[in-house]
């Protein structure tokens, strides 16, 4: 049996899993991502190859890849790549990687072939491989976490753009955003720009039971405390998630003018609260996109989870290595 390892790294964790050729997770793992200062010793770069080594060398991974044949890493990375030398151009949520071999690192340690990728085009390979986009040949992946990543599926291919969804301009002179520019979409609309929006209301006086959370100091609330808190019924956070949903629909409109797409999917940390900003979603759709562009769009959720970046980085490994997506093609 053939093996890849699939690696995820984002924002805020990465995920590390060993996949079979037809798309079966047989190990995973989540880890911190981790994060360093740039007058530390130690690198990123150097710790994610520790973190690979640990997972590799538990007693778990070690009798699933016994009988098998491991043949490379599959790796997606939050941030612009260089797929021909195998570097980070530019990661504004990892920015200690700016600049990092991050191929050559990997191969150099594990002495096995590395594809690297950008997190959100891997995300979109694992929905098209085994998950929501299987019968879709035109699709938007969009992936909500610590920022905001876009994948594409084009033809039935994966699209080797950039696709910096989340960097489009949606607000003349808006927010300011990591990347450098002013009004992306990722500062309205992603668990950054949530917490963001809710310190700021906060710092204003607005009456919330996010006021009360980390023993008052609301300066550490995290997207998931808004999260429950908003599934308790308290208006400010479900308003963050509601504007948040307003913006993503406007993001979607501005996609489904441009490219003929049959479906958005939707997936990251925070699809959790699906059920509270999907409506403002396809209320800016119906508002912005073309009636005969949008009309039979449909706008899903991930049928992966969690693991979508991970298992695509290991679909992605089949493909360039062997030829082949895998058998559930």
């Amino acid at each position: 049996m053939k093996i890849a390892i699939g690696m995820d790294i984002g924002g805020t964790n990465t995920k590390i899993l060993l996949a079979s050729e037809d798309g079966n997770v047989l190990g995973r793992q989540q880890v911190p991502t981790p994060v360093v200062s740039p007058d530390k010793a130690e690198k990123t770069e150097a710790l994610l190859v520790k973190k690979l080594r640990d997972f590799l060398d538990e007693d778990s991974t070690r009798s699933l890849i016994s009988d098998a044949s491991v043949i490379g890493i599959g790796i997606g990375i939050a941030g612009l790549v260089d797929r021909e030398s195998g570097r980070v151009i530019q990661s504004p949520n990892i920015p200690a990687l700016n600049g990092v071999p991050v191929r050559e690192i990997f191969e150099k340690e594990f002495s096995l072939p590395v594809v690297l990728e950008n997190d959100a085009n891997t995300y979109a390979y694992g929905e098209k491989w085994v998950g929501a986009g299987k019968d879709f040949d035109n699709f938007v992946v969009l992936t909500l976490g610590t920022g905001l990543g876009g994948g594409i599926i084009y033809h039935g291919e994966l699209y080797e753009g950039p696709a910096e969804i989340g960097h489009m301009t949606v607000v003349s002179s808006g927010r300011y955003c990591t990347c450098g520019s002013y009004g992306c979409l990722e500062s309205y609309a992603s668990g950054r720009a949530i917490v963001d929006r809710a310190i700021s209301s906060l710092e204003k006086g607005a009456e919330s039971l996010l006021a009360k959370c980390c023993h008052g100091n609301f300066y550490k609330i995290t997207p998931q405390f808004i999260y429950e808190t908003a599934f308790e019924g308290d208006n400010l956070s479900r308003e963050v998630f509601r504007e948040a949903g307003q913006f993503l629909g406007i993001g979607i409109a501005n996609l489904i003018n441009i490219l003929n797409l049959e479906a958005v999917i939707i997936g990251g940390g925070l699809v959790g609260a699906w059920e509270i900003f999907i409506e403002d979603i396809r209320k800016e759709v119906l508002k912005r996109a073309f009636k005969g562009l949008s009309s039979n769009v449909k706008i899903m959720k991930s049928a992966l989870s969690k693991d979508a970046g991970s298992i695509g980085a290991a679909g992605l490994l089949f493909k360039r290595v062997t030829g082949t997506m895998g058998a559930s093609s």
